[in-house]
């Protein structure tokens, strides 16, 4: 299951806004490992001083494109949850991923395919989505479904190659796995995304006409 946190951020007054708090983000984390390893024989550690520098990157291209909400909130959430994953996969606080010392029996056969063969990446992945599809149902909002390209393990070793070489492409990944059409040329730039470009497009058209109409009948 790649949203095991959904359900308990679920439970978080405003979520939308305790988000964008440092401590919401660092137990939150640390609670999607501990729901993805259950039962796994994997464990990990994380960073927490890394886990910090990707929230402050990530909050200030937030605050930089939080405007973007008022074009489109329901793509805006799924943007920012993929600058998230941007900013994970590029500090990677996830330090080590190992399996238990000792012996388990039966237990690598029942790993999800996906977080056995890029444990870190699955694990931020899940993460960004689990929150972002919370957020979305606060709002009462259409949740982002993973789609069928994320069951697909030339999908993850797709992701893996490009993010290694340019973490941007995150975001582009991050739209994949909700179902929708990537931005591949520049896919952490607002106004590159088809939604914010095409309410650009509105807004401008909009005062364009409004220039055009006589000064008698222009709106205060």
């Amino acid at each position: 299951m790649l949203t095991p946190l959904k359900s308990e951020v679920l439970k978080v007054d405003d979520l939308a806004h305790e988000a964008r708090r440092f401590r919401t983000i660092l137990w939150s984390f640390e609670r999607n490992l501990e729901l993805l390893l259950k039962d796994t024989g994997l464990v990990a550690q994380v960073d927490h001083a890394a886990l910090a520098e990707a929230f402050s990157r990530w909050r200030q291209g937030f605050d930089q494109t939080k405007h973007l909400a008022d074009i489109d909130r329901h793509d805006f959430v799924i943007f920012a949850a993929g600058l998230m994953l941007k900013e994970l996969i590029a500090t990677n606080p996830i330090t080590a991923v190992g399996e238990k010392a000792g012996p388990l029996p039966e237990l690598p056969a029942k790993i999800d395919h996906r977080l056995k063969r890029w444990p870190e990446g699955y694990a931020y992945t899940s993460f960004c989505l689990s929150v972002a599809a919370a957020v979305l149902n606060e709002m009462g909002d259409a949740e982002p479904q993973a789609a069928r390209a994320a069951d697909d393990p030339r999908f993850w070793d797709s992701f893996r190659e490009n993010v290694a070489q340019d973490p941007a492409a995150a975001v582009a990944f991050f739209d994949m796995v909700c179902g929708l059409e990537p931005n591949w040329q520049s896919p952490d730039v607002p106004w590159m995304r088809r939604t914010f470009a095409e309410g650009f497009s509105r807004i401008a058209s909009a005062k364009t006409a409004e220039l055009d109409r006589p000064e008698s009948l222009r709106k205060d």
